[in-house]
């Protein structure tokens, strides 16, 4: 008896945060993203040089959290949260936001889009890559759910450099961890053959 109690919780759960998880608007998000466009590019493919990385296709877990770090200021940019009007939406409006940009098939949307081959050595880098990042990131660098880990593959090299940088630095936790040291040992050599690997990946 006790254990058919347990059972029905865990089908009610089930059934709730499954059905809620196919409830986003994606027409409502991607009205929305029309404010993320004019930095994101009109499919979310992002701009070359690291400042605006590719977001069309990112995982709805990573896209719901990083919104919501933005509007807490646990990541800081006001003009992003103002010009995306992060700040003013609703809770739904934000599900549907991410929802839709998950949505977005970036080869299929942008078929010309290409990372360029970074600069370093991409057989140092794999070697490093395989020791201390596809634990979170997935072997062939695709992000992984459980570990809250985005996709690396296929983004801008020069957009993970900076974040890196960041993280070094300590103005960005990695991990939303803010005791991590994951990067403390690497030499910037290191660092650009790990991120030249990842780059190889979308080939």
């Amino acid at each position: 008896m006790r254990y058919r109690f347990f059972y029905s919780i865990i089908i009610s759960y089930l059934l709730f945060f499954g059905s809620n998880a196919h409830s986003a608007d994606l027409e409502n998000g991607k009205e929305l993203f029309k404010f993320c466009t004019l930095c994101h590019g009109k499919v979310g493919q992002g701009v070359i040089g690291g400042d605006f990385p590719k977001i069309g296709g990112l995982p709805e877990y990573y896209i719901a959290d990083q919104i919501e770090r933005f509007v807490k200021e646990k990541r800081f940019n006001p003009a992003m949260v103002t010009i995306g009007r992060l700040e003013t939406m609703t809770k739904k409006e934000k599900e549907d936001l991410a929802a839709y940009i998950a949505s977005i098939d970036i080869q299929e949307a942008a078929p010309t889009l290409t990372i360029p081959t970074f600069i370093g050595d991409a057989k140092k880098g794999k070697k490093l890559y395989k020791g201390d990042c596809k634990t979170c990131h997935g072997n062939k660098a695709q992000g992984k759910a459980k570990k809250n880990a985005p996709p690396t593959a296929w983004q801008y090299s020069e957009y993970l450099l900076r974040q890196i940088d960041f993280f070094k630095n300590k103005d960005r936790h990695h991990d939303n961890d803010p005791e991590d040291e994951t990067f403390d040992d690497y030499t910037k050599e290191e660092i650009i053959d790990i991120l030249t690997f990842i780059s190889t990946l979308d080939d």
